[in-house]
């Protein structure tokens, strides 16, 4: 696997570039079992299924992040026979070493523990407010 999980410092974790990414590139496939409600550490993929995989469970929030998890459609989810799969892709160059983040109003209705966020000190509560604004602008 091209990514690892690393300590941030004492008390946080997140995942790590293992090597060079360029923008658009798929850097890793979540997999793993979906619940019907949110967690701390799910990824909601549909109105009401939520990823829960180890590796997406360490990926941190960014406003600015460089990653996107491609959720779009039925069609971008994987079928495994022990749960789902679902890609992430560079949003831009990255470098072995570099902390991969997304943005977590693109993927998440509603977030089961809201939070300040440390780019702008905003509350990230959910909304996926972000995610249709980039499909707008994709697809005009």
């Amino acid at each position: 696997m091209s990514v690892e999980i690393l300590d941030i410092n004492s008390s946080e974790r997140g995942l790590f570039a293992k090597k060079d990414y360029l923008e658009g590139d798929l850097v890793t496939m979540l997999e793993g079992d979906t619940l019907p409600y949110p967690t701390r550490t799910s990824i909601q993929i549909g109105r009401e299924q939520h990823l829960e995989s180890d590796e997406g469970g360490y990926m941190n929030h960014h406003c600015n992040p460089n990653c996107r998890i491609i959720i779009g459609s039925w069609q971008d989810i994987i079928l495994k026979l022990n749960g789902v799969a679902v890609r992430v892709h560079a949003r831009k160059d990255i470098k072995k070493g570099d902390e991969l983040t997304f943005d977590y109003e693109t993927t998440e209705h509603t977030l089961s523990n809201p939070f300040e966020c440390r780019c702008h000190n905003r509350l990230i509560a959910g909304g996926m407010i972000r995610y249709f604004e980039d499909v707008k602008r994709e697809t005009a």
